[in-house]
């Protein structure tokens, strides 16, 4: 029997009544009736309504970051990098709105992995981590700061939770999500999202830049400089097709375009803000470079005249 064959049947086997000419068959209902509900339903669910809840997120991160300590090489508390970011990261938390941070209780922690790769992570709830590799491409406590801006930014704005409810849209699909969320009140398994990796889904460039415009406020705040953030753009720019940038540069929008905003936001400000201090601690940025890889120009500053 043809396929036509087969739907006349039960198209005839289905059939109800007919008003004004339009078929109220069983299977067709099943087939148009239910996606325009479901449509119709999520025209009043919102992307936040998917969203892991805070408690939630604190829970992926914190199971998370205990997976990195275990894997990653993590330096011990009493590494002056380590002894910074846990100093300036809570100057940076204290500056969000008091009524924020009660709506949004999120705990953060800072660490510092010892690794060349260039780049910084927040985890979902509060973790954040720093590479050595970056670090050592900063120069001032300005650029440190202006990085750890950032990254609270992602946390604070729960781009994470966002990123994971689109995640799972375009995997799922809606309808089906709207099933778990019918039985389940959520679309949350935190020890899936463990083993899967989805605690590092990568940001949006919309959730990038609003990273940048919190961080470079945060910064404004502190009484530092946001020179410092775009700083670090340029560098990251600069490094284009060396080792250890290939993974920030290809998941990041185009650093020297993110540096022209911070330095066009600068440029507007009223109130100039005080110059870049140096870190407290030697990087490889802060080392003096060895004679022979100095340009002419250099060279000819060093001598004395």
């Amino acid at each position: 029997m043809s396929p036509f064959h087969t739907f006349r049947k039960n198209q005839q086997s289905d059939q109800e009544t007919s008003f004004a000419g339009i078929s109220s068959n069983k299977n067709m209902r099943k087939r148009f009736v239910a996606p325009l509900l479901v449509t119709a339903l999520l025209q009043s669910v919102g992307a936040q309504d998917l969203r892991p809840s805070v408690a939630e997120q604190i829970k992926i991160g914190q199971d998370a970051a205990k997976q990195i300590r275990k894997e990653e090489k993590v330096l011990p508390d009493s590494d002056p990098r380590v002894k910074y970011i846990r100093e300036m990261g809570p100057k940076l938390v204290a500056l969000i709105p008091e009524a924020e941070r009660k709506k949004r209780p999120f705990q953060y922690s800072f660490d510092v992995i010892d690794s060349k790769e260039i780049n910084a992570f927040a985890l979902p709830g509060g973790p954040i981590f720093f590479y050595t590799g970056l670090i050592n491409l900063m120069s001032t406590s300005d650029q440190f700061v202006g990085v750890l801006g950032h990254e609270i930014t992602h946390v604070r704005n729960q781009h994470w939770a966002s990123a994971y409810a689109d995640n799972m849209k375009r995997r799922l699909g809606l309808a089906v999500l709207l099933t778990i969320i019918n039985a389940n009140g959520s679309i949350t398994n935190a020890a899936d999202i463990i083993d899967q990796g989805l605690f590092l889904l990568p940001y949006s460039r919309k959730h990038e830049s609003e990273s940048d415009k919190f961080g470079y406020d945060l910064v404004m705040k502190l009484g530092m400089n946001p020179q410092g953030m775009a700083d670090v753009f340029r560098k990251l720019a600069a490094g284009k097709g060396k080792d250890g940038f290939g993974d920030v540069l290809s998941t990041h929008p185009d650093p020297l375009k993110r540096a022209e905003a911070i330095e066009k936001r600068l440029k507007a400000e009223k109130t100039a803000p005080p110059a870049q201090k140096p870190l407290p601690f030697q990087t490889d940025a802060m080392k003096p470079k060895p004679v022979s890889s100095l340009t002419f120009l250099e060279i000819l500053a060093l001598r004395d005249y």
